[in-house]
C-alpha cells in the first residue's frame, strides 16, 4: 500500500489512480476519489479565502457527512487546525470550547432533529468577542451563515493553496478532540499530522493484512457511523478508509438495525465498534435473519470485553475477533490482538502487543519503571502518542513526563514477550479505606448474572472509609432485578471490600456517544439524589 506523509495526500493519489472510484455513499449521493479530491481543493480555496492560514482552527458541528469529510481534508490541505465538536453540544458546552479554540470558520449542520443548531451559534456567537469575525458555513436550510454549498460556485485562486500544501510538517496540528469528558473537564487533545496519518496508515494495512488472511482483497466497502468527535470516528473509520483507498458508505448516526443491513447488502467485511455496540447488535430479535457470511473481521475497542461476549460475537456476528487498545492521547490504537490469540487471554486483559514504532512503559506511583507482570500505569510514547493539549500548559504537565511518554491512566502490566494486559482504570479507583477497587471487578461479576443488562460500580462518601462501592444497574431485556441476589453474588465471589453496600436499579444507564457506560453522569446523579434526600 503507498504511504503517505498526510491524509490529504491519500485523497489526491487515490484520485490519481482511479479518479471514477466511489470514495463515498450517503443516503443517494456517491462522490468519486475524482471528486473528492476537486472538491476538498475547492472548499480549501475558500478557507484561505475566508483568511485561514496554517495553525488556525476550523470547528464543525456535523454528524458524520461528506461535508465533514470534505472539511477534515481541505482544512488538512491548508495546514489549519479542524476541531471537531459533537453536533448536542449546547450553548455552554459552545462558550466552553470555541472560546478556548478560536475558530476562524465553523461548519455546522444549522438543525439536528428538534435542536436549532444555527440559533444555538448565532447567539453565542454575539456574546463573546472572540467570535465576532468566524466565517459560518451552514450545512441545511437556515438564514444564518452561508450556505455550505455556495463556495463551489465560487472562484477561488490556486497559488495560495499550492503554497499552503508546499509548507506543512509532520509535527503541525491537524486534529482537536475534546477529551476526558468521562472523568473530567474536557481537555482539547492536539493531535499532529504524523499522529493520525499515521494511525490510518497503520490501521489501513493491518486491516489489508487481516482480511487477506480471510481470503478477502481489494478495496473493499466499509461503514463509518461512529461520531467525528472522537479519535474513533475521524481518524480509525474515515482516516483507514482514505489511507486505505476504501470505499466510505457513510451512516450519520450509529444504528444496530442500519449497520447491520448495510453489512448484509453491501457485503462489508469489517465491522469496528466499542463492545456494547456489539452488545446492543447481540439484543435484536431479528439478528438471525441478517445475512453476515461477508463479514470477516471484528474489531472491538474502549472496554474489556468478557467471555460470554466473546462467544456470542463470533457465534451470531462474526468469528473473528480483533482486540484494539488506545485512547484519545496514547494513539487511537496503540496495541491490536491478532486473530491467533485465545479468548482466554482476552478475557484477563490481553489487548495486543504494541504497533509500529509505539513504545509501552509500566510505572509505579513514582514513576519508576516495573518489570513484566507487575501491575503499575500504562505510559506510551511514538507516532501516534499526542505530544500536548491546545493551549493548556498544566494539562500537559500532568499528561505527561519530562521525556515525552503520555499518562493514560490505564493499570496493566507487560508479558515477558512485551504483549500489554489491561487491568484497570486509574482515575476510575474506588479507596475503600486502604484497599483499592477497579469498578470493572464489580461489574465483571455483576453482568454474569442473566437478569443484568448494564452495570455501574461507583465511589460512594463514606465518612469512615473515605468510599465505599455502590452498584447501580439496568435490566437485561424481560428481566427483573433482585437486588439482595445481586449482593449475595458479590459476596460469593468478591473480597468483602468489593462487595456493593447498596445496589441501584435504573432502567437504562446513560452511555457516552460512544457507547461507553457513562460512571462519571451515573456518580454525579446518585451523590447529588442523596443530598437532596439530606
Amino acid at each position: 500500500m503507498k504511504r503517505c506523509d498526510f491524509l490529504w495526500q491519500y485523497v489526491d493519489y487515490w484520485a490519481g489512480v482511479d479518479p471514477a472510484f466511489p470514495a463515498m455513499h450517503y443516503e443517494a449521493r456517491t462522490i468519486t476519489y475524482g471528486e473528492f479530491e476537486k472538491l476538498t481543493d475547492t472548499l480549501a480555496r475558500a478557507f484561505l479565502d475566508f483568511g485561514v492560514r496554517k495553525g488556525d482552527t476550523i470547528a464543525t458541528m456535523l454528524p458524520s457527512c461528506p461535508e465533514y469529510v470534505m472539511s477534515l481534508i481541505a482544512a488538512d490541505k491548508i495546514g489549519a487546525i479542524l476541531c471537531a465538536m459533537d453536533v448536542k453540544y449546547k450553548a455552554a458546552d459552545l462558550r466552553r470550547f470555541l472560546s478556548h479554540i478560536e475558530p476562524k470558520v465553523i461548519v455546522a449542520l444549522s438543525r439536528s432533529d428538534d435542536y436549532d443548531i444555527a440559533e444555538a451559534l448565532e447567539s453565542v456567537g454575539t456574546e463573546l468577542d472572540t467570535l465576532r469575525e468566524i466565517h459560518y458555513l451552514m450545512v441545511g436550510e437556515s438564514a444564518f451563515g452561508k450556505p455550505f454549498d455556495d463556495v463551489f460556485r465560487e472562484d477561488y485562486p490556486d497559488e495560495p493553496l499550492k503554497t499552503a500544501k508546499g509548507n506543512q510538517a509532520l509535527d503541525d496540528g491537524m486534529l482537536i478532540v475534546f477529551t476526558g469528558g468521562t472523568t473530567g473537564v474536557p481537555k482539547a487533545a492536539l493531535l499532529s499530522k504524523q499522529n493520525v496519518t499515521a494511525m490510518a496508515t497503520i490501521e489501513a494495512e493491518f486491516l489489508y493484512d487481516m482480511l487477506a488472511r480471510e481470503g478477502v482483497s481489494g478495496r473493499v466497502k466499509s461503514v463509518a457511523s461512529l461520531p467525528p468527535s472522537h479519535v474513533g470516528g475521524t481518524v480509525e473509520m474515515m482516516g483507514t478508509i482514505i489511507a486505505g483507498g476504501l470505499e466510505m458508505i457513510i451512516h450519520d448516526s450509529w444504528s444496530p438495525a442500519r449497520v447491520l443491513e448495510t453489512t448484509e447488502a453491501e457485503k462489508v467485511p469489517w465491522m469496528g465498534g466499542v463492545p456494547t455496540m456489539y452488545a446492543i447488535m447481540l439484543l435484536m430479535p431479528d439478528l438471525d435473519t441478517y445475512d453476515l457470511s461477508a463479514l470477516k473481521i471484528a474489531v472491538l475497542s474502549g472496554e474489556k470485553v468478557e467471555q460470554d461476549l466473546l462467544q456470542l460475537i463470533r457465534s451470531k456476528i462474526c468469528p473473528n475477533i480483533i482486540i484494539g487498545y488506545g485512547s484519545t492521547e496514547a494513539g487511537s490504537e496503540v496495541t491490536f490482538t491478532d486473530l491467533a490469540d485465545t479468548d482466554a487471554m482476552i478475557v484477563d486483559g490481553y489487548v495486543g502487543k504494541p504497533l509500529p514504532g509505539m513504545e509501552i512503559r509500566i510505572v509505579d506511583d513514582n514513576d519508576k519503571e516495573l518489570p513484566p507482570s507487575e501491575i503499575g500505569e500504562v505510559l506510551t510514547r511514538g507516532p501516534l502518542t499526542i505530544k500536548g493539549y491546545f493551549k493548556m500548559p498544566d494539562e500537559d504537565r500532568d499528561g505527561f513526563t519530562g521525556d515525552g511518554f503520555c499518562r493514560t491512566g490505564d493499570l496493566g502490566y507487560l508479558a515477558e514477550d512485551g504483549g500489554l494486559y489491561i487491568k484497570g482504570r486509574k482515575k476510575h479507583i474506588i479507596r475503600v479505606g486502604s484497599y483499592t477497587v477497579m469498578p470493572a471487578e464489580v461489574e465483571e461479576v455483576v453482568l454474569q448474572d442473566s437478569t443484568v443488562g448494564m452495570a455501574a460500580a461507583i465511589g460512594f462518601p463514606d465518612k469512615v472509609l473515605g468510599e465505599v462501592v455502590w452498584l447501580v444497574v439496568s435490566p437485561a431485556p424481560g428481566q427483573t432485578i433482585d437486588e439482595r441476589h445481586i449482593v449475595r453474588r458479590c459476596e460469593s465471589e468478591l473480597a468483602k471490600f468489593k462487595v456493593p453496600k447498596r445496589v441501584i436499579v435504573w432502567d437504562e444507564l446513560p452511555l457516552t456517544r460512544i457507547g461507553k457506560v457513562h460512571r462519571v453522569k451515573v456518580q454525579n446523579a446518585i451523590i447529588a439524589s442523596m443530598e437532596e434526600k439530606e
